[in-house]
């Protein structure tokens, strides 16, 4: 077989060795280095311990003043080590799971945002296993919420049985979608009926109704007796026609009769011992919100959120029947 020579990468003539480690062309004299080299001086890393120092709390300029450096350049090295934080796999147990959404609301000017904050709660654990979150601009609805879901990895979606969320508008079409079941949160609703009931409920006329139907409300998401659940929503029914019954108890009732079966999903299907509110996502958020108080742009806010949420791991969720589940 005939040698074939290298060429010249200019002119692709004949190479000559030019010392040691440099090549030149025949043709045109030009000389260049065996293995390249990155030109400018080696850039600094920064340390490893940043995103556990930082992602939590964010003290940038306290930080810069002990380091002297300004408050930018702390903020681009924090940057720089989020991101190769972030590069890590982040491993989850084993499904199957539900998945426990919330919106977390930000304004970037005047405009709203909304960060999609997810986690997966294995069948047999207590605990919630979070994923990246996701931040889009408009107000949280059902077309953003699938931008959202389509970021989990397809293998991850597979094992997904249930969807836990808030009530939002489109939820429990994006549950169908999936052929997933949906959990409705109950303390939303709650937090609903208990609208301005003050100290001084008593003074109010419609306080018998409230309280008689705040009782059958709970009775409802609770009863697992077919005849308890059929007596309290025949009483629901009459309160709501009761002429001292508010009018925005009124309306949630009516809503929450027509989809108690999402609100009862975690008594329908035991087996996936689902948590009967959002309140772990929502506590989770509300260190999102502590950890990104010094991010002024939305691609900030992000990055230090999702590395607040890779080093934080997971969070307590306990379904409906709770006790500890293991595998």
């Amino acid at each position: 077989m005939p040698i074939i020579h290298a060429k010249s990468p200019c002119c692709r003539e004949t190479i000559y060795r030019f010392g040691n480690r440099r090549r030149q062309c025949r043709a045109c004299g030009r000389t260049w280095r065996i293995r390249r080299k990155k030109t400018g001086r080696k850039p600094k890393r920064s340390s490893s311990r940043l995103p556990l120092q930082f992602a939590g709390y964010g003290r940038i300029t306290a930080w810069a003043k002990t380091r002297r450096v300004s408050s930018s350049t702390a903020s681009e090295q924090l940057a720089s080590a989020l991101r190769r934080f972030l590069k890590q796999n982040n491993k989850l147990p084993r499904g199957p799971y539900a998945l426990v959404g919330d919106g977390l609301y930000f304004k970037f000017k005047r405009m709203d945002w909304v960060m999609y904050v997810m986690a997966l709660k294995p069948v047999r654990s207590d605990r919630a296993f979070f994923l990246n979150p996701v931040l889009l601009e408009g107000k949280e609805g059902y077309e953003r919420w699938r931008i959202a879901i389509a970021t989990i990895p397809p293998e991850i979606k597979k094992q997904i049985k249930a969807f836990v969320s808030d009530g939002f508008r489109g939820s429990k079409l994006i549950a169908r979608e999936h052929g997933w079941v949906h959990q409705r949160c109950h303390f939303h609703l709650l937090m609903a009926l208990i609208r301005r009931h003050g100290r001084r409920s008593y003074r109010v006329k419609s306080a018998g109704v409230r309280e008689r139907m705040l009782c059958a409300v709970r009775l409802l998401l609770t009863a697992a007796d077919a005849n308890t659940l059929r007596r309290q929503k025949l009483k629901a029914q009459r309160l709501l026609v009761h002429p001292l019954c508010p009018p925005w108890i009124r309306i949630q009732t009516i809503e929450f009769l027509r989809t108690l079966d999402d609100f009862r999903a975690c008594l329908i299907h035991p087996s996936l011992h689902l948590p009967t509110t959002t309140n772990s996502i929502e506590s989770a958020s509300k260190l999102i919100r502590k950890a990104t108080s010094t991010a002024r742009t939305p691609q900030s806010v992000l990055l230090r959120a999702k590395a607040f949420l890779r080093l934080k791991k997971s969070i307590t969720c306990n379904g409906r029947f709770s006790t500890k589940l293991t595998e």
